[in-house]
């Protein structure tokens, strides 16, 4: 039977380091991909590298303000640089491949999720290979994936695959920086461990993401049941090595695997810089009553996003639910403290009472 994995590759790993697609990692990349068929290995790839194959085209601005419409410019013409390089690698073989760009927007909104899935069903049906990718040229701080760690836990909870396969310079999780001669890499981790005595070495030059953006992949998927391998690209057959288990680190998913799709849907979507934080009163509440939250719980709120979005409520630095925001950031903030009725006085035409409703509210223990 075939084993559908998604495995996900930074900028380093396809481009050159000073900017532009590498077509001999590209082609060392796709080849191994291919090899895996023949394994009853079904891969679905999510491929950074479009900011870094581009960047070299447009002129870097001087003002900082002007970074994101740089980075947003480079991705448009290295997109289809990039795609061209994919398509040129899989020609030798008479394989297809197929572009998907998404937004978190296009996950938290239920039908367009469910038409990712579809595609990407379809598209494996037909033997070709999705390329998924945040769609850089249209993403804000409001609407980002944030970086492609993040986008891949959707892709594999969205398309019910088995293993997620994370491709970074570090050959797995160490103890500290993996450059010090005695650090020590984890062979093997438990959806159940505690990552809170691990030093993190600093994200690539040129990838948004580090070690720390990985974890906080790990623990959105690992609990749900699903296996999540990290290790390097920097040698031989680097996927083929980590499903072999001759590297890297394995972490190991929840043996009693979550069924509910509403809750896998809702645990891999929440946004890693958006939540709330609550009183000792509030967190009592909630789990107790089976309530839903209520604005005057609220001391703090934290990050930028949108009304629908799933965001994190928090308590002594500790996550102790997730949920669907009723408000957007800027209307939290207005009615942190304030009791439900006097929200009209505060918000015209206010949607909601509360500030996530009972009904689209999961408590820490239902979803780890």
């Amino acid at each position: 039977m075939n084993s559908r994995i998604v495995i996900k590759v930074g900028s380093l790993a396809i481009t050159d380091e000073t900017g532009g697609v590498s077509p001999s990692k590209v082609q060392a990349l796709v080849t191994e991909l291919q090899s895996l068929k023949a394994l009853g290995v079904v891969p679905i790839l999510v491929s950074s590298g479009a900011i870094n194959s581009g960047r070299g085209f447009i002129q870097r601005p001087e003002e900082k303000k002007m970074m994101i419409s740089f980075q947003q410019a480079s991705a448009a013409v290295g997109q289809p640089l990039l795609m061209k390089a994919y398509i040129d690698a899989l020609s030798a073989s008479g394989a297809h491949c197929a572009q998907i760009l998404v937004t978190h927007e296009d996950f938290k909104d239920r039908k367009r999720f469910l038409n990712i899935r579809n595609t990407i069903n379809r598209l494996l049906a037909n033997d070709v290979l999705p390329i998924v990718n945040e769609n850089d040229t249209v993403s804000f701080a409001e609407i980002t994936v944030g970086d492609n760690d993040q986008l891949a836990v959707m892709i594999t909870e969205a398309t019910d695959s088995e293993k997620l396969v994370l491709l970074t310079e570090a050959d797995g999780l160490f103890n500290k920086n993996p450059k010090e001669l005695d650090a020590q890499r984890f062979d093997e981790v438990d959806f159940k461990d505690d990552f809170s005595g691990v030093r993190f070495a600093a994200k690539t030059s040129v990838g948004r993401g580090g070690m720390d953006t990985k974890l906080k992949a790990v623990r959105k998927l690992t609990p749900l049941g699903v296996d999540v391998i990290i290790g390097t690209f920097l040698v031989e057959s680097p996927i083929t090595r980590l499903l072999e288990r001759r590297g890297g680190t394995l972490f190991k998913g929840n043996p009693e695997k979550q069924t509910s799709r509403r809750k896998c849907w809702l645990s891999t979507i929440v946004k890693n810089d958006a939540w709330v934080v609550v009183d000792d009163g509030c967190v009592k509440a909630l789990s107790d009553k089976n309530t839903s939250l209520l604005p005057i719980g609220i001391k703090k709120v934290h990050g930028l996003f949108r009304r629908g979005d799933v965001i994190q409520v928090k308590n002594k630095n500790k996550t102790v639910a997730i949920g669907i925001s009723e408000f957007d950031y800027r209307e939290m903030e207005l009615i942190k403290g304030k009791k439900s009725l006097d929200i009209s006085e505060l918000i015209e035409h206010a949607p909601s009472k509360v500030a996530i409703h009972k009904d689209n509210l999961l408590l820490k223990t239902d979803f780890r």
